[in-house]
């Protein structure tokens, strides 16, 4: 099964259509805070794709996480992530004192939510694959 958000139903779709697999979209819903509630599918199967693209990362990172961590307790056992662009992964070393290392900082993220990452340009400058990182 691949799951997606409704920013990006026609890719998906397409996505979906072309592997074979049944496509289901994640229910999303904003509170005036800013908080989001999600809803997946009641039971998923163990082999799943969420497709996100992560442009405007920010609020898509976290939306990843409450998708990817409800998964996993919904059945999927194992998580591939279809992500057209990776945000956070240009910046491999610290230029000045105290500067974060974002690739080093979402990198392990994301390793740690899903199982298998596939992208079109992950933007790695002096580090040569997404295993590295």
């Amino acid at each position: 099964m691949l799951l997606y958000f409704d920013d990006q139903e026609a890719a998906a779709t397409r996505l979906a259509h072309a592997a074979g697999l049944p496509a289901s979209r994640i229910e999303r819903h904003r509170f005036p805070d800013g908080e989001l509630k999600l809803r997946l599918p009641a039971a998923l199967p163990p082999h799943t794709v969420l497709y996100r693209s992560l442009d405007q990362p920010n609020e898509k990172l976290v939306e990843l996480l409450l998708a990817a961590r409800t998964a996993r307790t919904l059945g999927a056992t194992q998580l591939t992530l279809v992500a057209p662009y990776l945000p956070y992964m240009r910046q491999d070393i610290a230029f000045s004192p105290g500067e974060a290392v974002s690739q080093r900082i979402v990198g392990p993220f994301l390793a740690s939510l899903v199982d298998a990452v596939i992208t079109v340009d992950p933007h790695l400058h002096r580090v040569a694959t997404l295993e590295e990182v």
